[in-house]
């Protein structure tokens, strides 16, 4: 819990820094509509995100501002310098209840008279007065006792290296009931010059009174579920405890009745079977000669995030500079020059390797933080929900795992809210009255893919399109296919929703969304079956920094392409050439493919004369050819942003430094793929 409101603050602490931004910048008043969409996301993202932790008083007091912010972003009231001043006040009163709510702390009275008369004020600018109402902070009592709890609770060795401590496991059990009796199991603690700092060697048996249910003291350890051995029962179950003392150390019995947990006559003759049946099998398995393998036990080291990335950046320096030890050894022609640069390419691709595979974590840990939202979302709209995480195991680089959670809680919200139906109606359409929700991660083609899939109502596509002509996304006698229609849900202010909620329903998110996927070189995709369901399928680059890359000619530019992404080279010739209503294509062994001429795409001078070359290049279900001039192999590739300039040019991702100097361009694949589409190409 402490993990997921921390999360929360950074997320409430980022929007309120951007909102103010904004605000300072309209202090005189703005009519810019990309400022006011910035203080009215910020508004939005925190009023969603408080409604997942049930911090009431937070949500109906950003609610109220968000509605006025809606009529301000709609036109139908000015931002002028009186209430940008008046968005200031709410901006620092939204960030001191933010802060209360995270540290458990009660408001102020001044905090909140401050809100209330806040309310009043943006009230006043609304046509439909809002009902204001006093809400006080509840604090935590548990004077109705479900029972006495035993928690039996071992920690895997490794427990520390995932970022949880003892203490909140503690500290959270108090907020939720009385610990009564505690007794610390220190039988696995070695030797001091065998201790290992980062091992988590102890245990504890204690007992809980509380009116939590057992789900509820589960839901205590369900980030931490992996790392540790976990029994949860009533104290008076007396085949639990003997279970217990079963499977945990010889000498629990004895630590139980020293210690006042239960009295000695309260263990009868049963105990002592169990205890001489595990006697006979340990002396079994001591008479056999089979010795276990000792393996050497590796163990986890915390380093801060930013040192990583310097190593990073000084990796990605260290590959421009070997390219040009590499093309100054080809020019010299120096045999020994070129065995020295050869040996130190294969050493740096080895380093890089390892470099990159630091910064690579499970996305696992990202994953689960969702569960919670989920959860509470599913309640917050009375919906079942059955959530499934596939792939946990997957590989990302972390900085991509970290800028993915935004859009990754906007889209699951989404697919409970807008995709699966409300129980009473999926009961009628003949489905489960519980709704299922996957989330999964795999590797494909060089590429991460995540996919978000319902099984809820799909998506209309005559409303998206009614409503993107509405709103003017595209003209009346538009023509588009299936998924150009889908991806019509990603602009900005298209919302389908017929009422506002706490959840979504303003057109704001998806078009976030996709901005946050495309920034991160990705491309998402939307496949819907009305009534089956949707699925969001999301494709990733494995990392941001250095990439192998194959190094090509058109006309005087070099462009990179992602090896990963590359299915063969063929030289061009007529027998290949073909055409399929106007647009070029390729004869590639009786497949036909759609031919992209990369001199013509970026107006490049069209030399004559000079040998034509393809490179195939696929991505997710669609495979392009790319004419180019010249190939001229593989290199490692460590990718640089070009700038605001260049964010708009088509096809292009970043640049990178050649061994000569020179800057070559790194192809978006998705992007052009995506130019091909929308010229009938593919």
């Amino acid at each position: 819990m402490e993990e997921e409101l921390s999360l929360f603050y950074e997320d409430a602490s980022e929007q309120l820094q951007i909102m103010e931004n904004a605000l300072l910048d309209a202090k005189d008043g703005t009519d810019d509509p990309e400022k006011i969409s910035e203080i009215f996301r910020a508004m939005h993202t925190i009023k969603g995100t408080a409604g997942m932790f049930e911090f009431n008083n937070i949500v109906s007091f950003t609610h109220i501002a968000e509605s006025l912010l809606d009529e301000v972003r709609n036109g139908a009231i000015p931002l002028d310098s009186n209430l940008s001043s008046l968005f200031m006040s709410v901006k620092d009163d939204t960030e001191s209840m933010v802060e209360c709510y995270v540290n458990n702390k009660e408001p102020s009275k001044d905090l909140t008279s401050s809100v209330n008369d806040l309310k009043l004020k943006l009230s006043s600018f609304l046509d439909v007065e809002e009902t204001i109402q006093k809400e006080e902070i509840s604090e935590n009592k548990n004077d109705l006792k479900d029972g006495t709890w035993h928690i039996s609770l071992r920690f895997n060795e490794d427990f520390f290296s995932s970022g949880m401590d003892v203490i909140s496991i503690f500290r959270f059990f108090k907020k939720l009931g009385e610990i009564q009796k505690i007794l610390v199991i220190t039988e696995h603690i070695k030797q001091i010059e065998k201790i290992n700092p980062l091992d988590a060697s102890i245990g504890f048996e204690f007992t809980f009174e509380s009116s939590c249910n057992k789900d509820e003291i589960l839901e205590i350890f369900e980030f931490v579920e992996d790392d540790i051995q976990l029994e949860v029962f009533k104290s008076k179950n007396k085949e639990s405890v003997l279970e217990l003392l079963k499977n945990k150390e010889k000498n629990l019995k004895e630590l139980f009745i020293k210690n006042g947990f239960y009295e000695e006559e309260y263990f009868t003759k049963q105990i002592k079977t169990i205890e001489e049946s595990s006697k006979e099998k340990k002396q079994k398995t001591t008479s056999s000669n089979k010795k276990p393998e000792i393996k050497e036990k590796s163990f986890s080291l915390r380093v801060e995030s930013s040192k990583v990335d310097l190593l990073i950046n000084k990796m990605g320096e260290m590959v421009i500079q070997n390219a040009k030890l590499v093309q100054l050894a080809e020019q010299t022609a120096n045999e020994d020059l070129e065995e020295v640069s050869s040996g130190m390419s294969l050493l740096l691709e080895d380093i890089r390797e390892a470099v990159m595979n630091i910064r690579m974590v499970q996305v696992k840990d990202s994953f689960v933080k969702f569960k919670r939202i989920v959860n509470d979302t599913a309640k917050k709209l009375g919906k079942d929900i059955d959530f499934i995480i596939e792939g946990a195991e997957t590989e990302l680089d972390k900085s991509v795992v970290e800028k993915l959670s935004d859009p990754l809680v906007h889209m699951l919200r989404n697919s409970i809210d807008h995709g699966v139906e409300m129980p009473e109606k999926r009961v009628q359409n003949g489905k489960n009255a519980k709704g299922t929700v996957y989330l999964r991660a795999y590797a494909d083609s060089g590429s991460i893919i995540i996919e978000i899939e319902d099984d809820g109502a799909g998506i209309n596509k005559e409303v998206v399109l009614k409503k993107a002509i509405e709103n003017g996304v595209i003209k009346e006698n538009q023509k588009l296919n299936d998924k150009q229609i889908y991806k019509l849900i990603f602009e900005a202010g298209l919302s389908t929703a017929k009422e506002v909620s706490d959840i979504s329903g303003r057109g704001v998110g998806m078009d976030v969304v996709r901005k946050n996927i495309e920034e991160l070189r990705g491309a998402i995709d939307v496949d819907s079956t009305l009534n089956k369901g949707s699925k969001f399928t999301i494709r990733l680059p494995l990392t941001l920094a250095i990439i192998d890359g194959f190094l090509v000619q058109a006309g005087n530019t070099k462009y990179i392409i992602p090896l990963d992404l590359i299915c063969e080279c063929m030289e061009l010739t007529n027998e290949h050439k073909t055409s399929i209503k106007g647009a070029n294509t390729i004869n590639l062994r009786g497949e036909v493919l759609p031919l992209l001429d990369i001199r013509t795409f970026f107006s490049e001078e069209i030399f004559e004369n000079i040998r034509k070359n393809i490179i195939i290049v696929k991505y997710g279900n669609y495979k392009v050819g790319l004419q180019v001039d010249e190939l001229y192999g593989s290199q490692q590739t460590v990718i640089k942003p070009l700038g605001e300039i260049f964010q708009n040019v088509p096809g292009i991702s970043g640049g990178s430094i050649l061994g000569t100097g020179e800057v070559a361009l790194i192809f978006d694949i998705p992007k052009l793929l995506e130019y091909k589409i929308k010229q009938k190409g593919v």
